[in-house]
């Protein structure tokens, strides 16, 4: 099997696995929350702070579908929506007590999912995955400053 081939078989079992652990994410979730909202929930953790443009940015959607989104999330009391003092335009969006919360409580049982899956690999393997991975990130970031 040479490279190219290597690669596109690649691809298809990384979509393969990615699509398999949406869906036993999605059995963790139950009905308590979406997806989307879990992603939302997590996106904005990992900011701390951001704005509703933000969301939108990084989701590649319109101000106004990211602004549907955060609603919902706002309504389960997930989300705070604060107006900055220095500039009354922009609304910065924070993680209330619950949101952090109930984005634990997933976390904790996403952790031991993937923990579960992964115990049959060797630390070693592990190790080797992880440092393509970072080798992929740090290529893709390297392209998308040159392109711009």
């Amino acid at each position: 099997m040479n490279k190219r081939e290597k690669i596109i078989l690649m691809d298809m079992l990384l979509h393969e696995f990615v699509q398999n652990n949406s869906c036993q994410i999605k059995g963790l979730l139950k009905d308590s929350i979406t997806p989307s909202q879990f992603f939302l929930l997590k996106l904005i953790a990992l900011q701390s702070t951001c704005k509703a443009a933000d969301i939108a940015h990084t989701l590649d959607i319109s101000p106004s579908a990211a602004t549907t989104i955060l609603d919902r999330l706002y309504k389960n009391g997930w989300i705070e929506k604060n107006r900055s003092e220095k500039d009354r335009r922009i609304v910065w969006l924070t993680l209330t007590e619950n949101g952090r919360k109930i984005l634990s409580e997933i976390e904790i049982e996403r952790i031991q999912l993937l923990v579960k899956q992964f115990d049959h690999i060797e630390e070693d393997e592990l190790a080797t995955v992880c440092e393509v991975f970072k080798k992929l990130l740090k290529n893709n970031k390297a392209d998308l400053y040159h392109a711009e």
